[in-house]
């Protein structure tokens, strides 16, 4: 009882501010918490920038004019922000995992694909690596061999995510997930 309740505290305690990300995504700011540490580059100036110059680069990250269909599930994705981690959910009421958490965003737009990770993998138009695009499930070895971890790219290097503690956004090119990341899947009709 005593290790569970001390695993709980563990669990639910805040991530030191080093682990924050801070993402703005249609003019909204995003904190999100306990991703693995970024990698530290050495800043560089800060550049003036317009509030309307800023909405529009963080619209243009995270939506397509290309598929209204990426368009909304992007959107249905962002939506979910903040819904808990809960190994083996498969809903916004009781918590999503990250292929439980993929899977609803795609059947509110009426594509259905498979419950896992590892079977989300082997589905769809295979994406050149250095292509994704929003919409585009990306994968990664995490803990298990294979396609352990799934997330929807948003663009501009961000992807939504189910992880601990909850559904976030993530930065694509953080040197732990570029180091685990093993592809992408296209499920979007074409």
């Amino acid at each position: 009882m005593r290790i569970a309740l001390l695993s709980a505290a563990l669990l639910l305690a805040p991530g030191p501010s080093w682990a924050q990300t801070l993402t703005v995504v249609n003019g909204v700011q995003v904190i999100s918490g306990n991703d693995p540490a970024p990698v530290r580059a050495r800043p560089k100036p800060a550049r003036a920038k317009t509030r309307s110059a800023t909405r529009a680069s963080a619209r243009s990250s995270a939506v397509t004019d290309e598929s209204p269909i990426a368009d909304l599930i992007v959107q249905r994705a962002l939506a979910y922000q903040g819904v808990p981690y809960v190994f083996g959910g498969t809903s916004p009421r009781s918590g999503f995992d990250c292929s439980g958490f993929v899977q609803y965003v795609f059947a509110t737009v009426g594509i259905r694909i498979p419950r896992t990770a590892d079977a989300q993998f082997a589905v769809g138009r295979i994406v050149p690596p250095a292509d994704p695009e929003p919409g585009d499930l990306v994968f990664f070895q995490t803990y298990d061999w294979g396609a352990s971890h799934v997330g929807i790219y948003l663009g501009g290097g961000k992807f939504v995510q189910e992880i601990a503690p909850n559904v976030h956004i993530s930065d694509f090119n953080n040197a732990y997930f570029r180091r685990r990341y093993i592809g992408a899947r296209r499920l979007i009709p074409s």
